[in-house]
């Protein structure tokens, strides 16, 4: 099965925060995210090119598989957004976690931005990097779902 637009979108935005290494992520100036940024900073690990890509490519096919079925109305974009959400709070979402099993390494919380939570919605991407940061679009499609061009 081949992802759906949404599912490579939103996992080539998590590989691309994987790839830049931890304590680059801006996720606000509150104290406790200045420190959460010092401490990724302090034990950033590389990844190479390609378990980044294998990273990628298996996050795109396990959020494929998330996201489908009865959740997934192109119709009623927004129904049924919070049961297509992927996050890292206290520790990486397990989808997270499962990509990086299958490209050959293990996820730490301070490999990706903390408090971060991607909404993968029928024709949007969309995320709020970090603690009470503002929510902002990562992909959108260039019509929205059921209209016509």
């Amino acid at each position: 099965m081949t992802p759906r637009p949404e599912a490579v979108a939103a996992a080539a935005w998590w590989a691309e925060r994987l790839a830049a290494g931890a304590g680059v992520h801006d996720v606000g100036s509150t104290d406790s995210n200045l420190f959460a940024n010092t401490v990724s900073a302090l034990v950033a690990r590389q990844r190479d090119h390609a378990q980044i890509e294998q990273f990628r490519d298996a996050l795109a096919e396990l959020i494929e598989q998330h996201v489908d079925g009865d959740g997934w109305r192109p119709e009623d974009p927004l129904w049924g957004s919070a049961m297509r959400t992927v996050e890292v709070g206290y520790g990486p979402d397990e989808i997270l976690s499962t990509a990086a099993d299958r490209a050959g390494f293990n996820l730490k919380l301070s490999d990706l931005p903390m408090k971060t939570v991607m909404w993968i919605n029928p024709g949007e991407v969309k995320v709020a990097e970090g603690y009470n940061a503002a929510i902002v679009p990562v992909w959108k499609a260039a019509h929205a779902p059921g209209e016509t061009e």
